[in-house]
């Protein structure tokens, strides 16, 4: 999994690069899936602005969280994510229904 941190209005420090990739390493454990995780920091006014953009398999989920301390809104996008990331793989787990309302299980090859 690839982890990208980009920083708008600040220098993201040493300790901060380490703590989001703590934190995003724990998703795999959801998904193993996961290609990307793109971090945006920003600071705006007294706020602190962190996004996630995750690419996963069949999907791409976004998250924006703004708190006044950065390791919180670290930690908010995190669990945004993590929730995201269970709905998208229950979703996947779901029987199709076809037209009439029936469930159909779809084979898969190997």
């Amino acid at each position: 999994m690839e982890i990208i941190i980009h920083a708008r209005h600040l220098d993201a420090t040493e300790a901060i690069k380490n703590y989001i990739n703590k934190k995003a390493s724990k998703l795999t454990k959801y998904s193993n899936k996961i290609n990307k995780i793109q971090f945006t920091l920003k600071i705006e006014g007294t706020n602190h602005i962190v996004e996630a953009v995750c690419s996963a398999a069949r999907a791409t989920l976004v998250a924006e969280t703004a708190n006044s301390d950065m390791y919180a809104a670290i930690d908010l996008v995190i669990d945004k994510l993590e929730k995201q990331v269970v709905r998208q793989k229950e979703k996947m787990k779901q029987p199709r229904r076809n037209k009439k309302g029936e469930i159909t299980i779809e084979e898969t090859e190997e």
